[in-house]
């Protein structure tokens, strides 16, 4: 498996010994893992892959930029840089020879053309969010992630800032408009979300209340279905929410107050139940599960290491200790 890891690189809370974007060879029998290369960019906390092409960002507050990089066989290569038209690029997606950024402190997504040869052209929307709500975070919008459904026509969109989701239409022009916008609970800040693989349902994890929620899609709406906490207590922190490909298991990471994944069943009507938790290395940020869903991958910012778990035949996790890949705070994994 190829694995591209994000990191930061430069930010106030500790120093970091990462340089930028880094690829990964990692061997899926004996789980041994090799550095293969490293484009040197500044606090690239989010990379998304497309046709051969990766695609990050510099999240560096008005000082921002986006960047495409090349993978040719086992080596990275910058091709081009465009200063971000928003605030604290924190989530990007590639789609359809699109790059689209939520854009935490201006509270905004932004649409950048791709071109032909993988680099970056024009900004043809920069579409700014005014919901704000009720905590010392939440004072503007903070547009914080962004989920493509599996049909590719809807985009759920998360502002923390505002306490709420924008379901919105792709156009065939590579433009967003918002369908319908759903108020979640004043405080909750909500975070990352994704789809089940029929897109009928939309999963939530707020980050102010570690809170997962469920919710139906009903035409051009989403419908609550439910909500629990991450933990046994609610407590505040959670990062990332990503379903097993079986469709079976729901997986929340929860950091800051205490560090781990959270594990839910996924019922037939979509909603959830609370399975497990499994207490982890410090500051668990993004994880990824590999496509056949064997393994899960657990970037640990604060442990400085990327832990991998076993995904046993009823979902349960098991860490496979003496396997980490040291890294100097990895905040995203994407698989290739």
């Amino acid at each position: 498996m190829r694995l591209l890891i994000g990191t930061y690189t430069d930010i106030a809370l500790a120093p970091s010994t990462s340089k930028g974007v880094y690829l990964y060879d990692l061997d899926s029998t004996t789980l041994q893992a090799t550095c293969l290369d490293c484009v040197q960019v500044k606090n690239p906390s989010w990379v998304a892959a497309s046709h051969g092409n990766a695609f990050t960002l510099s999240e560096c507050g008005d000082q921002s930029w986006l960047h495409s990089i090349a993978i040719d066989g086992n080596t990275l290569r910058l091709t081009s840089s465009k200063k971000s038209p928003g605030d604290d690029p924190c989530h990007c997606v590639a789609l359809n020879g699109m790059l689209y950024s939520a854009n935490y402190s201006s509270g905004s997504i932004t649409a950048v053309k791709v071109n032909d040869d993988g680099t970056l052209g024009e900004t043809i929307q920069n579409l700014h969010f005014h919901e704000h709500s009720t905590t010392p975070r939440q004072l503007t919008a903070h547009l914080h992630n962004m989920a493509v459904s599996p049909c590719g026509d809807l985009m759920a969109a998360s502002n923390l800032g505002g306490d709420c989701i924008y379901l919105m239409r792709i156009n065939g022009d590579g433009t967003i408009a918002t369908l319908h916008t759903l108020h979640t609970t004043a405080g909750s800040g909500p975070r990352h979300l994704t789809w089940n693989n029929d897109g009928t349902r939309l999963y939530l994890i707020t980050e102010l209340t570690n809170e997962v929620m469920a919710f139906a899609l009903d035409g051009n709406r989403l419908v609550h279905m439910q909500t629990l906490t991450a933990e046994a207590e609610k407590g505040h922190g959670a990062a990332h929410i990503h379903i097993h490909p079986s469709g079976k298991w729901l997986y929340a990471s929860v950091r800051v107050v205490n560090n781990g994944i959270a594990m839910f069943g996924i019922n037939g009507d979509g909603t959830l139940e609370r399975k497990a938790f499994y207490p982890t290395g410090t500051h668990p940020r993004h994880f990824a599960i590999t496509p056949c869903g064997s393994l899960l991958l657990n970037a640990c910012r604060d442990k400085n290491a990327i832990e991998l778990y076993r995904i046993n035949s009823d979902g349960t996790l098991a860490y496979l200790a003496g396997h980490d890949i040291g890294l100097g705070m990895p905040v995203c994994i994407t698989l290739l």
